[in-house]
């Protein structure tokens, strides 16, 4: 009975080389895409996230994601008509009261001069 060999068996350069190629495809393919950041100060107009489209066609893709993206591919802004912002507040009795039972409650501490 003969002893194993305790390496590896050698491949060429050429074999290596198409080993290692196959091994960070697939390390690359695995690995989470992710978008570029943009700048914290400034809003940037061309900012587009660099995420490619998945290869079955879009079967995965996320609804969140998708309308994200939609909604800030228009660049229109909104227009209000008119020019001042009414209050929503209404005063009424309750709101009295409130104040009231806050000065009939207050008392001073310490001493008098």
């Amino acid at each position: 009975m003969s002893r194993p060999d305790r390496s590896d068996a050698r491949l060429s350069p050429e074999a290596e080389a198409a080993r290692e190629a196959e091994v960070r495809e697939y390390f690359d393919d695995a690995a989470p895409k992710r978008h570029s950041k943009p700048s914290r100060s400034d809003h940037s107009a061309v900012y587009t996230d660099a995420l490619v489209p998945d290869r079955d066609g879009g079967a995965n893709s996320h609804p969140e994601l998708d309308k994200f993206q939609e909604l800030e591919a228009h660049t229109e802004r909104l227009v209000y008509e008119g020019g001042k912002v009414e209050d929503e507040f209404v005063e009424t009795e309750y709101y009295k009261d409130l104040g009231c039972v806050s000065k009939q409650h207050h008392t001073v501490t310490g001493s008098l001069p």
